[in-house]
C-alpha cells in the first residue's frame, strides 16, 4: 500500500458513517472518565478494551483511541477548576490553572487549555503520518543508556527550573525516585522496602499517590481557606461572560503558537521515548516556557503561558508514542501497552506488517487522535459553564463533596482499600510539603521515572559496563543535565548574595523561600526533616541487608539524598532563634490558629472517613464523611448536610456501579455478615 492510498484509506475509514459513531462515543467517554479523578487513559483504555471482541478493526481502533484522546481533556478542566488533576498529567496545570480561576479568569484558563490539548494533539498527530519511516531509525539510536541519561536529565530539569528552591526541589526528586523503589525488585525479582507488608509488595500505585499529593493536599488548602471553592473575589459568571473568556482564551493561545509548537515537539519527542510517558513532558514544557519566558516571576501566580505550554505537551506525548508503539511494538506509554492488547484482539499486528499492509490504519489512528480532541474540546467548552459556576459554591460545601469523589477514584484504580489510604496519607504530606516549598512537582516526577530510571540503569551497566555514560547520546544529555544544574546552583548563589546585601531588587520567590519559614513554619520544617531523615535511615538500615543487585539502586539515591538532608538541616539551623515550637503549641490549642484548627480537622476527618469505609462499606462511610464534615466542622445545617451527603452519594453509586461497572469496598461488618472469614 503507498503512502498516498494510505492516507486516503485512514481518513476515508475516519469519517464513515460506520467509525463517526464509535468515535463520538469514546470521545465522550474518555471526557467523562478524565472529570473523575484518579481514571487515567490507562482506565479508559482498558475498559474500552472490553468492547471490542464484536467490533469491526477500524471501529476498535477508533473506539479506543478517541476515548483516551479525550481523558487529559477532562482532567485539564478538574485541574483549572477545582484543584483535582484528573490524572497524572494534569499535575502540572495546577501550578498556574487554579491561579487563574482565582483571579476570575477561569474561562481563559480552560479556552486555552482545551484549544492548546487539540493543537498539541493535532501536533503528533501530524508528526506521526510524516515521521514514521524516519522515528524507525530514530527510536533504535535510544537503548537503556540513552534512556537512563534522558529519565536523569527529566528529573533534575524538573527541579532545576520548576521548583522555588533547588535544594527542597532536590530533595522531593529524590525522595520520590526512593517510593519508586518499594515494592519487587525487576532485577532480583525480590521485595524490597515492603517491610513485610503484602499491600506494597507491588509498590504504590500511581493513581492515589497523584491525588494525594495534588488533589487532597489542594481540597484541604481550600478548606483551610475557607469561603468560595475559587476563593472570595471571583463572583459567579454568566454563560455570555464564560464564552467571551473562553473566546479570549482561545485567541491568546493562537496568538502564542510558537510555544505551542516549542512545547509540542517537546512532548512529541519524550513520547517516541519508551517508558517516560506525558507527566514528565508536562513538566519540562512547564520548566521551558518559565525559563524562555520574559517575565519568568509570573509563572505559578496564573500565568497563562504556565497553562498553555503543559496542556499542549501532554496531548503532544500520545502521537509520539504511537510512531513507537506501531513502528516496533514498544509501548511509549501504559495506555499504549493496552492498545497493543487491544490491537491483537482486533488481530492486528504492529511491525512492518502494519506499516505495510495495514498502513491505512496507522492514519486511522492519526486521523482519531484530531478529530477525537476536537471534538473533547467542543464537548469540554459546553461543560466549562456548569462547571464554572461550581466553583463559586463555599469550600464547606463542595470539598466534602469532591473529597468523596477523589476517594472513590482511588478506590476505582486498582479496586483496593489500602490505594484510599495512600491517597490520603500523600494528601497530608502533599499539604505538608506545599506549606514548606518543597516542589511536590519535582516528587511526583521523581515517582514516575523511578521504575524506568532503575530498568536501564541496570540493563546500560549489564550491557556497556559502569561507563555507559561516556558514549555519545548520553554523554550529551548528561553534559546538558549538568549544564542546566550548574546554572541554577550559580543562579541560587547569585541571588542569596543579592539578598544577603539588601538590594533594592525584587526578590525572587526561590530566594525568599528561607525567609517565609520563619517562627511556626520553621518548627514545621524542622520536624519534616527529622521524620524524612527517619524514613531515608530506615530505608539505608533495610538496604543493608541486600545484595548488590536489590541494593545499588538505592544506595545511590540514599547517598545525595543524605547530603541534601544535611545541607537544608544546616541552612535551617541558621534561623533557629525563630523556632517557636511552645508558643506555636500553645496557640493552637487556645484556638489562636484557626486556619491550624481548620486543617487538623479535616484530615481527622479524613481519617474518620478511611475507617468508615473499611467497617462499614464505601456508600455509608461516604455518606457519614460528607454529612460530618459539612455539619460539624463546616457549620453548614443539618437539612443542606443530609441532602448534599444523599444526592453525592446517590451519584457516586450510580457512575461507579453501573456506568463505570465498578464495585466498591463493602466493608469488613457486610463481608462478615455474608460469610466471609479472610479480610
Amino acid at each position: 500500500m503507498t503512502l498516498f492510498e494510505g492516507v486516503a484509506g485512514g481518513l476515508a475509514q475516519a469519517m464513515s458513517f460506520g467509525t463517526l459513531p464509535f468515535l463520538a462515543l469514546g470521545a465522550l467517554f474518555g471526557l467523562v472518565v478524565g472529570l473523575i479523578p484518579g481514571l487515567s487513559g490507562h482506565f479508559a483504555m482498558a475498559m474500552a478494551v472490553t468492547f471490542l471482541y464484536s467490533m469491526e478493526p477500524s471501529a476498535g481502533v477508533v473506539f479506543m483511541l478517541a476515548a483516551h484522546a479525550t481523558v487529559a481533556q477532562g482532567g485539564g478542566l478538574t485541574a483549572i477548576l477545582f484543584s483535582t488533576p484528573g490524572t497524572g498529567q494534569n499535575a502540572a496545570t495546577l501550578l498556574d490553572g487554579p491561579k487563574m480561576r482565582d483571579k476570575g479568569q477561569a474561562g481563559i484558563a480552560v479556552g486555552a487549555a482545551m484549544t492548546a490539548c487539540f493543537l498539541g494533539a493535532s501536533f503528533g498527530a501530524v508528526v506521526l503520518m510524516l515521521l514514521v519511516p524516519v522515528l524507525r531509525e530514530v527510536v533504535l539510536f535510544f537503548g537503556p543508556p540513552e534512556i537512563f541519561a534522558l529519565a536523569s536529565m527529566g528529573l533534575i530539569f524538573v527541579a532545576a527550573v520548576g521548583g522555588r528552591d533547588l535544594v527542597r526541589s532536590l530533595i522531593a526528586g529524590l525522595f520520590g525516585l526512593l517510593l519508586a523503589m518499594v515494592g519487587v525488585d525487576n532485577a532480583s525479582n525480590l521485595e524490597r522496602f515492603t517491610f513485610g507488608s503484602s499491600h506494597l509488595a507491588d509498590g504504590l500505585s500511581l493513581a492515589p499517590v497523584v491525588l494525594g499529593l495534588f488533589a487532597v493536599a489542594e481540597m484541604i488548602a481550600i478548606w483551610r481557606r475557607g469561603g468560595a471553592l475559587a476563593g472570595d473575589a471571583v463572583r459567579p459568571m454568566g454563560m455570555a461572560e464564560t464564552q467571551r473568556q473562553i473566546l479570549q482564551g482561545v485567541l491568546i493561545t493562537l496568538r502564542k503558537w510558537r510555544l505551542v509548537l516549542r512545547c509540542s515537539a517537546i512532548g512529541t519527542v519524550i513520547g517516541v521515548i519508551p517508558g517516560v510517558g506525558s507527566a514528565p513532558a508536562a513538566f519540562v514544557a512547564y520548566g521551558h516556557a518559565r525559563q524562555s519566558a520574559r517575565d519568568p516571576e509570573t509563572f505559578g501566580t496564573g500565568d497563562v503561558e504556565g497553562v498553555i505550554a503543559p496542556e499542549a505537551a501532554n496531548d503532544a506525548v500520545e502521537g509520539g508514542a504511537l510512531a513507537s508503539t506501531i513502528a516496533f511494538g514498544i509501548p511509549g506509554s501504559s495506555s499504549m501497552a493496552i492498545l497493543l492488547s487491544g490491537l491483537a484482539i482486533l488481530g492486528l499486528e504492529t511491525g512492518p506488517r502494519m506499516l505495510n499492509e495495514n498502513l491505512d490504519l496507522v492514519f486511522l489512528m492519526s486521523f482519531t487522535i484530531v478529530l477525537g480532541n476536537l471534538l473533547g474540546t467542543v464537548g469540554g467548552m459546553f461543560l466549562v459553564n456548569p462547571l464554572v459556576r461550581a466553583t463559586a459554591i463555599r469550600a464547606t460545601v463542595m470539598v466534602p463533596i469532591l473529597l468523596a469523589v477523589i476517594v472513590s477514584g482511588a478506590y476505582a484504580g486498582d479496586r483496593t482499600l489500602f490505594d484510599v489510604g495512600v491517597a490520603l496519607v500523600f494528601g497530608a504530606f502533599g499539604y505538608t510539603i506545599s506549606l514548606l516549598r518543597y516542589s511536590r512537582a519535582a516528587l511526583l516526577i521523581g515517582f514516575v521515572l523511578g521504575d524506568p530510571f532503575e530498568y536501564n540503569l541496570n540493563l546500560a551497566v549489564q550491557l556497556d559496563g559502569p561507563l555507559f555514560l561516556l558514549q555519545p547520546i548520553p554523554l550529551v544529555l548528561i553534559s546538558i543535565t549538568a549544564v542546566f544544574l550548574g546554572r541554577s546552583i550559580l543562579l541560587a548563589v547569585r541571588a542569596r548574595r543579592s539578598l544577603n546585601s539588601g538590594s533594592a531588587r525584587k526578590p525572587q520567590p526561590e530566594e525568599i523561600a528561607d525567609r517565609d519559614l520563619r517562627g511556626g513554619l520553621l518548627t514545621l520544617e524542622i520536624a519534616f526533616l527529622a521524620l524524612i531523615s527517619v524514613a531515608a535511615g530506615a530505608a539505608l538500615i533495610e538496604a543493608l541487608d541486600y545484595d548488590s543487585a536489590r541494593g545499588a539502586t538505592p544506595f545511590a539515591i540514599l547517598a545525595p539524598l543524605t547530603f541534601l538532608i544535611l545541607l537544608q538541616a544546616a541552612r535551617t539551623w541558621r534561623f533557629r532563634g525563630d523556632i517557636q515550637v511552645f508558643d506555636t503549641l500553645r496557640r493552637a490549642l487556645a484556638g489562636a490558629l484557626p486556619g491550624l484548627n481548620a486543617v487538623v480537622r479535616v484530615i481527622g476527618g479524613l481519617a474518620l472517613l478511611f475507617g468508615a469505609i473499611a467497617i462499614f462499606g464505601h456508600y455509608v462511610g461516604l455518606l457519614s464523611f460528607v454529612v460530618a464534615l459539612m455539619r460539624l466542622a463546616g457549620k453548614e445545617s443539618l437539612r443542606l448536610s443530609m441532602g448534599v451527603g444523599l444526592i453525592a452519594t446517590a451519584l457516586i453509586y450510580i457512575g461507579f456501579e453501573y456506568v463505570l461497572d465498578v464495585e466498591m469496598y463493602r466493608g469488613l461488618l457486610f463481608r462478615y455478615l455474608v460469610g466471609y472469614r479472610a479480610f
